[in-house]
């Protein structure tokens, strides 16, 4: 692949006219003339397989807890890395600075955008652009995949959670339709207005593969992974009826068949041996943690809450978790027993660890079927899914107790575990109440017990960087989190 300055590179597409700005013959710089020419841009600048944009995502949620409290574990004491992830964890309104007042950026603001960016400029200079039809039709649906995608993740991160009755005041993202570098200051637009943009760029993109045709590797945009994004961005509109026709199409579309999990299985979940997986790229916010013993931040481990709602017959503890349990002696006697995410592995380049499923179409649109009341086709869906999860001869899933909405919750919760979804997803549930119990040398024994309670926790504030650069972006008011009794 040709090595790219970005900057540079920018410059060079917006003033390309100036044909001696640059010789082509430069070994390090490359004027992009052709289709094959941005793909090569778009893998490299936009995909950025190796890129880790939010390590913090999971340790938010309810998944995870502390199990390491001071006097357990001798590593602690030299070297404890849950610290690296401690604001996060703890839900500062600052958490940019750690716990002990380090700076870490967080970078998913000025990447996505910058991906929006590369976009913009691939799109614009499409007519130009040598190859076939075909070939810049592939290449449109690709950009117009990752805007989509861009915007999805930005509007999660840090934009109001998305309510239908009031999408059109409350605040999102910035839309940048910019070709160019620019200083510009940008203003958040509403949800509604946000959202319009993603529904318009995953339809182009699904418009844009349609007329390629055929079957695309599962490491690049295609057409089956557009449909499940549309269905997933429909969903979070709740816009029940788009989501389920959505996902249909995933099914029509698709040759990929749901994993079936055994009780010893040599391969990770995420691998190639795994054809329910339509579309692979990055890395895993919890992978970029992990260390040989699947130890991850320092003892941050799955908590009790997620482990409970898997049953003794479900395949799925053995295949994405690894169980630990023992003693240690010094410096506190003191027995552990514990379970830490294995769905993928660093050590494997088969599969990137970030992946479009098509289980998420069953879970997408048995949630849909079961907001609009039907009851036999959300369970069915559900069912279909566990056939392959489950041992042999489990009986089907019924209704619980909680009705047939949070059986689907639950379900999609166990499925999608360590995949980046769960803060997401209790965003739209309404944004509940969390605790995490964390603890130091300050603490020794029970720990300090931080509280989620306020809503406005649950946006991300906007990185240090843009708000010093962008003085014109409204600024939320995030609570900070103090320790609390138990």
């Amino acid at each position: 692949m040709k090595k790219y300055n970005l900057y540079l590179l920018l410059l060079i597409v917006i003033l390309s006219s100036c044909s001696d700005f640059l010789e082509e013959s430069s070994q390090d710089l490359m004027i992009p003339k052709s289709v094959k020419d941005y793909k090569e841009l778009l893998f490299g600048e936009i995909l950025k397989n190796g890129e880790v944009l939010h390590p913090y995502l999971e340790y938010m949620t309810d998944d995870v807890k502390d199990q390491c409290y001071y006097g357990t574990n001798p590593g602690v004491i030299s070297n404890d890395f849950r610290e690296s992830v401690w604001a996060y964890y703890t839900w500062q309104a600052n958490p940019e600075v750690g716990k002990l007042n380090e700076f870490t950026a967080d970078n998913a603001w000025v990447s996505y955008f910058h991906k929006i960016l590369m976009t913009n400029i691939i799109l614009d200079n499409l007519p130009k652009m040598t190859g076939t039809d075909i070939e810049r039709q592939d290449l449109a649906g690709e950009a117009y995949f990752m805007r989509a995608f861009s915007y999805f993740m930005l509007a999660n991160l840090y934009g109001q959670p998305y309510h239908p009755a009031t999408a059109d005041q409350d605040l999102c993202v910035p839309v940048n339709n910019e070709i160019s570098l620019s200083d510009k200051m940008m203003r958040r637009a509403t949800n509604s207005v946000v959202y319009a943009q993603m529904e318009k760029d995953i339809n182009r993109a699904i418009q844009c593969f349609k007329m390629v045709g055929g079957e695309k590797s599962i490491y690049r945009p295609n057409l089956p992974g557009a449909y499940l994004l549309a269905s997933r961005i429909a969903l979070f509109q709740e816009k029940y009826d788009q989501t389920i026709l959505y996902c249909d199409s995933v099914f029509k579309v698709s040759s990929h068949a749901l994993y079936k999990l055994k009780e010893k299985d040599d391969n990770y979940f995420f691998s190639l041996a795994n054809k329910e997986i339509l579309f692979s790229y990055g890395t895993t916010t919890l992978e970029s943690y992990m260390r040989e013993d699947f130890r991850y931040a320092g003892e941050l481990v799955v908590s009790d809450d997620l482990l409970k709602q898997y049953s003794a017959d479900d395949l799925r503890v053995t295949n994405f978790f690894k169980h630990t349990k023992g003693s240690q002696r010094r410096p506190v006697a003191k027995e552990y027993n514990i379970y830490t995410p294995i769905k993928w592995s660093r050590n494997s380049a088969t599969v990137y660890s970030n992946a479009f499923r098509i289980s998420e179409a069953y879970l997408n649109r048995a949630e849909a079927f079961a907001e609009l009341g039907n009851t036999n086709k959300a369970l069915a869906d559900l069912n279909e899914l566990r056939e392959n999860r489950m041992k042999p001869g489990t009986p089907p899933l019924a209704v619980d107790e909680d009705g047939i909405v949070a059986t689907v919750r639950k379900e999609r919760r166990r499925d999608l575990a360590f995949e980046g979804f769960r803060w997401f997803d209790l965003r739209r549930y309404g944004c509940p109440p969390l605790k995490h119990t964390y603890s130091s040398k300050e603490n020794e024994g029970a720990g300090d017990v931080f509280e989620l309670k306020e809503k406005g926790s649950y946006v991300l504030p906007i990185p240090k960087s843009e708000r010093e650069r962008n003085t014109e972006i409204e600024i939320f008011d995030r609570p900070n989190s103090e320790p609390v009794n138990n």
